[in-house]
């Protein structure tokens, strides 16, 4: 990334930091689209590397390559065919302003280009789950949406584009700079670490010290394990006041999913139907609300 413009670097990082992962880096579970890109992170394709272990190349493209599958995905900006990915994500660890209680939920996501996006996960009780086809969103259980809905005082987002199946302050261009926005500790040495029986890349990346000064986030550190093919296992971000640790189970990609993945379930009778401008409040109310009893509140409140 040798030559990149640092004022290009700076505008990028504070509106994909600050207004993107931010809400999930920086403050955690802050928005919905960054929820969903958290689980994007958390992605990696099959990419040919020689040998049958972890990469040990340059920790920068080893970046590059974790995030450019989901490009196609998310941004429809691939050389593949691949348009869909459908994957399964642990929250191992939550600490910090975090509660406790989040470590276990396990959350399923779906997403096609360009218009189509899934999230199930673990809400007051019961599976929760939100999901965009096209111009209609819909969510289940209807009543508990319309709840939640009401206690974060969450109102339709204007003005987005909804030509991706989520709204991200990125562009494709601009994707391919996301590397050079971290800072690599000893990005001259290959970390190997075993977890679970296999032998993993273990990266351990701050912001860019310009940059973290410029979003505020000085004490932010993410590590990720990476096993052959360039594939993300386990992630790890924490700041002064959070840790939080998020395992890939399962990730599949292809050209597209079935149609009924964007139905409600057939024996749903109570569904909440909205508009795609409401995608990204009923997002981020899961993603505060993971694990909550039937009779908790939501964890964290909004802003």
């Amino acid at each position: 990334m040798e030559g990149v413009n640092d004022t290009a670097r700076a505008w990028i990082a504070k509106r994909f930091f600050a207004r993107g992962v931010g809400g999930v880096l920086m403050e955690p579970m802050k928005t919905g689209r960054a929820a969903v890109l958290a689980l994007a992170m958390a992605c990696g394709a099959a990419v040919a590397e020689e040998g049958g272990g972890p990469p040990r190349g340059n920790p920068y493209d080893v970046i590059g390559k974790i995030f450019q599958p989901f490009w196609g995905v998310l941004l429809a900006e691939s050389n593949g065919a691949n348009r869909a990915a459908a994957l399964t994500l642990e929250m191992s660890e939550a600490s910090g302003r975090l509660p406790a209680e989040m470590r276990g939920a396990v959350l399923k996501a779906a997403v096609e280009f360009p218009d189509k996006v899934r999230l199930e996960a673990p809400v007051m009780g019961e599976t929760f789950i939100v999901c965009r086809n096209g111009n209609k969103v819909w969510a289940v259980p209807g009543k508990k949406a319309e709840f939640l809905i009401s206690q974060f005082k969450v109102k339709p987002k204007t003005g987005l584009n909804l030509n991706t199946p989520i709204f991200l302050p990125i562009t494709p261009a601009q994707a391919i700079f996301l590397p050079a926005l971290f800072s690599v500790k000893r990005a001259d040495v290959a970390e190997v670490e075993e977890l679970g029986g296999e032998q993993y890349r273990v990266i351990t990346a701050g912001l860019m010290p310009e940059l973290a000064r410029a979003t505020g986030a000085e004490d932010f550190e993410s590590r990720a394990w990476v096993g052959k093919g360039n594939s993300l296992r386990r992630v790890e971000v924490q700041r002064e006041d959070f840790k939080a640790v998020v395992d890939l189970r399962e990730v599949a990609f292809s050209k597209t999913l079935p149609a009924s993945t964007w139905d409600p379930p057939q024996d749903a009778t109570d569904v909440f139907h909205t508009t795609p401008e409401m995608l990204e409040g009923l997002l981020y109310i899961v993603m505060n609300s993971l694990k909550t009893g039937e009779g908790d509140a939501p964890w964290l409140s909004a802003k």
